[in-house]
């Protein structure tokens, strides 16, 4: 059973447009249920209000867990994760112009947040290359 009424899982839904608000991967297609992640986490005193809700894979969710900030990668400052609701997403992230289907960090929290996600683990990016065949993912394509 949810946490979450139908009403709010709909409204916190609609807002993402139906995607993960950290990798972007759509609800479409998939057969897991997408969970609502309390951004700050309720252990840490994050609330239930829908400014500290965000729709997030299962992947996504997983490997965030109850943190709220990780270690920068690029040198092991620690900050805080990807917040939907204050952050812009295209500040953080921009996929690879490289690597079809990897995304790639464009600030300390967006790098932190990939990395602790786990978001360019590697069935992810097969996960994206798939949808990017099937049209679904084209945001992720070269």
């Amino acid at each position: 059973m949810s946490a979450f009424s139908a009403a709010r899982r709909a409204e916190v839904a609609a807002r993402a447009g139906h995607r993960c608000e950290y990798c972007r991967l759509l609800t479409r297609g998939q057969v897991a249920t997408f969970p609502i992640d309390h951004v700050v986490p309720k252990a840490a005193g994050g609330s239930t209000d829908p400014s500290n809700l965000a729709l997030t894979c299962p992947h996504c969710n997983s490997h965030k867990g109850a943190a709220a900030a990780g270690p920068d990668p690029a040198d092991s400052s620690a900050v805080r994760f990807f917040h939907p609701r204050e952050d812009v997403w295209e500040d953080h992230f921009a996929w690879s112009p490289v690597t079809p289907g990897e995304l790639v960090g464009r600030s300390p929290t967006g790098r932190a947040t990939i990395e602790a996600f786990g978001i360019n683990a590697p069935d992810m990016i097969d996960l994206r290359m798939l949808l990017m065949k099937l049209g679904l993912f084209p945001e992720a394509a070269v």
